[in-house]
């Protein structure tokens, strides 16, 4: 007799419980200090956006965790296009290495007059649920 492999949906262990927050949500809002996220899939959303919103050296104790919007934004001896593909190859780096619960699909960066629009979409592995944020800088 074979066994049949049930595929179905999967949930985070952390999820079971709706009365405990797993994360602080970025960003942060005028109505309190802090609001909080009870999901697994918005405090992914808010490490991502707080990976983005990093330079590298900011955190402690984790000197590479970061892009460094900061830096490829203001720096103006490169070329657009080059800045714009080291700004790519940060983004991919940086989202392999601390956050392995996700795979990122598709980015955009568009530059335009004096904004930059970034679009990360990406893929939860857990669950395989997909989602996306946009930042305009």
């Amino acid at each position: 007799m074979a066994i049949r492999k049930k595929i179905g949906y999967r949930i985070d262990p952390l999820d079971l419980d709706t009365r405990k927050a797993i994360g602080v949500r970025v960003p942060f809002t005028k109505k309190g200090v802090f609001q909080f996220n009870y999901t697994t899939k918005d405090q992914i959303k808010s490490n991502l956006i707080n990976l983005l919103l990093t330079s590298p050296g900011e955190r402690y104790h984790e000197p590479s965790y970061g892009v460094g919007l900061r830096d490829i934004i203001f720096d103006q001896n490169i070329e657009t296009n080059q800045r714009i593909s080291n700004l790519k190859a940060r983004i991919d780096q940086n989202i392999q290495f601390h956050l392995p619960q996700i795979q990122m699909t598709n980015l955009k960066v568009t530059p335009e007059d004096k904004i930059l629009n970034i679009k990360v979409e990406y893929r939860i592995l857990l669950d395989n649920d997909t989602n996306e944020i946009s930042l305009i800088l």
